[in-house]
């Protein structure tokens, strides 16, 4: 009979502690396999396995595409790449971004529950935001084990916090507790598989640019507002009492992270704004130069105008509110 062997764990702000912490309490001989993914810049030196390698036991490793899972060694998502799970093995891909990030919790998650069921158990470290909430549902939906760091001893609080206000989670514990706890559950036979929802295949396909623009009517419903990342329209998914949104090229946001991108979309578009502005005040000064004296009043109206633009502008973006 199966055990719990397949462990995925997600973690960002403050995740490198916790993960050097976790690893290093695991033992040499853990029989499960454990896949990372901790939120990184898509230039970031990618130095997480050496890392983790010098903090426990374990060799930890980026893994190439397609290659193996074994037992006893600690997979981590390399920099701008997602890390996924298929039956034996693991993909490297460069899909669309879920929750602004790439590599992704979500997706991880989503796709070893996909792929493994009542075998996966995952687990939120220290983070902000939400990304793993979703995934962790997904866990639970195929039969699976949910755990996460008790968030008062976590550097950022988001992420533990938005698992345990969405999702059943089975096991919250402070950071030095996990590491045992994960060794029980993993000694642990499960029986039988739990059918998970067509729609999880769906979102997992999207994760390996695989996805479909005629699988969006089965996610959910088209809203009104549009993907930041790519401009395409929007659908609202809601698992439990998640709300989320997906665009049909894959882009993937938590109602929090679709906020906090439209905030960026919004301060670029104040930045374009006031560049034209200003521009435009300059080119008017310039032909100001070389106008006659009669038509010079008209044009320092509309250069005072634009100039009075610029001021609010430039408040706007300096977050003044007066």
């Amino acid at each position: 009979m199966p055990k719990r062997d397949i462990i995925v764990v997600g973690a960002s702000t403050g995740g490198i502690a916790s993960l050097q912490e976790l690893v290093s309490a695991l033992p040499a001989d853990l029989p499960a396999a454990m896949l990372i993914v901790l939120h990184l810049g898509a230039n970031a030196p990618g130095m997480l396995p050496e890392i983790l390698g010098r903090a426990g036991p374990l060799p930890a490793q980026v893994p190439e595409d397609k290659a193996a899972i074994e037992a006893g060694r600690i997979y981590v998502a390399p920099p701008d790449r997602h890390l996924l799970v298929e039956r034996g093995r693991v993909r490297v891909v460069r899909g669309p971004k879920e929750n602004r990030h790439r590599p992704a919790i979500d997706p991880l998650f989503r796709s070893a529950a996909w792929a493994y069921g009542p075998r996966v158990i995952g687990v939120v470290l220290s983070g902000e935001l939400d990304d793993g909430t979703a995934g962790l549902w997904a866990i639970k939906t195929c039969g699976g084990i949910a755990v996460v760091q008790d968030p008062h001893g976590a550097i950022s609080q988001g992420m533990p916090r938005n698992a345990l206000a969405h999702t059943e989670i089975d096991h919250c514990v402070p950071l030095v507790e996990i590491a045992p706890l994960l060794v029980r559950l993993a000694d642990e036979e499960v029986d039988g598989a739990v059918r998970a929802p067509e729609t999880l295949k769906s979102e997992v396909d999207f994760a390996s640019m695989k996805g479909d623009i005629r699988d969006m009517d089965a996610l959910g419903t088209l809203s009104p507002y549009t993907c930041p990342t790519c401009r395409g329209a929007l659908w609202e998914l809601t698992d439990a009492d998640l709300l989320r949104y997906r665009c049909h090229t894959g882009h993937a946001f938590s109602a929090e992270s679709l906020v906090a991108e439209q905030s960026t979309a919004v301060e670029d578009a104040l930045y374009s704004a006031l560049r034209v502005v200003e521009e435009k005040a300059t080119a008017l000064r310039r032909i100001d130069e070389t106008m006659p004296a009669t038509a010079h009043q008209v044009t320092q109206h509309r250069i005072t105008d634009l100039d009075a633009t610029a001021k609010i502008l430039r408040g706007l973006l300096a977050g003044d509110r007066s």
